[in-house]
């Protein structure tokens, strides 16, 4: 039978997850070049909300647990085709060849732009865990010092009680349709930034309807298939990887990284008082379990 034993009501332990829940926050930066185009994001992510579930087989499940990209800086390159416009005479002089001329010029090459798209959202659709009790040896605590050393000096060793996941399903990023007209205006001024300053209105119209609408330009050059909105979101979820380095991420910041309760070990029952050393009992044993009602916490004072 147990020595010691601590219940957390599902309210309770509700409470104590959202408080592991506000700390998490994941930022991640990453680049590569596909060809017909180059692409890179900046991101920073924290999470919100969600339903959390006791079962009666000893876990908890989380469900619908916002991840909310505080920031996501997107920078997509491509290389647009080259053409030149050849100089010809606008205004003829009958003696000297030309009055009026156009100089003609070229354009083409690589653009560039930056898509802020913070904000966008993804969820955990579904997280099982069971709880992992670990023992936690302070790595400042001195070698020499006694209990009451560490506990003086504020490095005394812990039980620490964590979500251990059984698995972490993360939904694919949520980009809206509302990113393809973000895009194709970023774009048309990227091409607008190539011609020269100088270049009349009327050439640019040229310019622009040789170039076709903007948006199968778009869809040409970089192999789109699908909608815009759904292209980035399977580049940023699957191709750069961000579904898999969250759901890696959240396993292991519940696992290892934020106990959802801890104490110290031993632990004091008696404040120090009237010039008397503190009370403080060892804890060994200590176990962690679920039902649909409670977290229970046991364990047995050790010699």
């Amino acid at each position: 039978m147990s020595h010691i034993t601590i219940a957390a009501s599902a309210k309770a332990f509700q409470q104590l997850f959202n408080e592991v829940e506000k700390n998490f926050s994941l930022s991640k930066s990453d680049s590569a070049n596909f060809g017909p185009f180059s692409a890179s994001y900046a991101v920073s992510v924290h999470l919100a909300g969600g339903n959390l579930q006791l079962n009666n087989d000893n876990t908890i499940e989380l469900q619908d647990v916002e991840i909310v990209f505080g920031t996501l800086d997107f920078k997509l390159c491509l290389d647009l085709p080259g053409f030149c416009i050849p100089s010809f005479c606008i205004v003829p002089d009958p003696w000297n060849g030309c009055l009026v001329g156009f100089p003609g010029f070229c354009i083409g090459g690589p653009i560039c732009v930056d898509l802020n798209l913070s904000g966008l959202t993804s969820k955990i659709i579904d997280l099982k865990a069971s709880l992992l009790p670990k023992y936690f040896v302070d790595p400042a605590r001195l070698p020499n010092w006694t209990d009451l050393d560490a506990e003086l000096n504020g490095h005394s060793n812990q039980w620490q009680i964590f979500i251990d996941p059984e698995w972490v399903n993360v939904a694919l990023i949520d980009v809206p349709a509302t990113v393809e007209n973000i895009l194709i205006n970023a774009i048309n001024n990227a091409i607008h930034n190539l011609f020269p300053s100088w270049l009349p209105g009327w050439a640019i119209d040229i310019i622009m309807a040789f170039l076709g609408p903007i948006v199968d330009l778009i869809t040409s050059l970089l192999g789109i298939t699908t909608s815009i909105a759904e292209w980035l979101s399977d580049l940023l979820s699957n191709v750069f990887g961000l579904v898999g380095i969250l759901e890696t991420a959240i396993a292991d910041y519940f696992a290892s990284q934020y106990p959802i309760y801890q104490f110290e070990d031993p632990f004091p029952i008696l404040p120090a008082t009237g010039g008397l050393i503190p009370v403080k009992i060892p804890i060994r044993d200590l176990a962690a379990t679920i039902t649909p009602k409670e977290m229970i916490v046991q364990a047995n004072v050790g010699a």
